[in-house]
């Protein structure tokens, strides 16, 4: 049993590719993580960061009568990606063991995470309205996520694409 769990750590410390000698890098991802937030069905916000700290977030940008979805392309790097990484680790460790919810609100938006990783594709679909202590946790740490992708990336000043909602 001890040889068993202590080689699943292994796996996950030092994964294909990776040996004892070569330590995979603080603040790396193995895949790309995408987030999405919706109300009834209209796009608010969409991010993605890749493995290198590429990627882009999606805006909606509200119009009068309508609206129009601003998409930029953003590197995170450094204490940034660090922080990053470790909140989407934090939703994603909580996810593989359930978030449970003891309390609906409805009419509250809501979205999902996905952990694109090799051989490990992982979706947390969330409703705002969810309420339970590990409902509130993980919508805690996704809110920290989103804060740090905004203010810590470099976001370009102008969107590549702009297009209506």
């Amino acid at each position: 049993m001890r040889t068993a769990l202590l080689t699943s750590a292994l796996a996950l410390l030092f994964p294909a590719g990776l040996s004892a000698a070569e330590p995979k890098p603080a603040g790396a991802l193995p895949g790309p993580v995408s987030y999405e937030v919706r109300s009834w069905g209209r796009l608010i916000l969409r991010w993605q960061v890749n493995p290198d700290g590429t990627g882009e977030i999606w805006k909606l940008a509200e119009q009068k009568d309508k609206g129009t979805i601003r998409k930029f392309r953003l590197h995170l790097a450094g204490d940034g990606m660090n922080a990053f990484v470790t909140n989407m680790e934090d939703v994603r460790a909580a996810n593989e063991k359930g978030i449970r919810c003891d309390k609906e609100i409805f009419d509250l938006p809501c979205g999902s995470v996905t952990w694109d990783y090799p051989g490990a594709r992982q979706t947390y679909s969330f409703d705002a309205g969810c309420r339970s202590e590990e409902a509130d946790e993980a919508g805690e740490i996704l809110s920290a996520a989103s804060t740090i992708i905004e203010t810590m990336a470099k976001i370009d000043a102008d969107p590549y694409v702009v297009e209506p909602a």
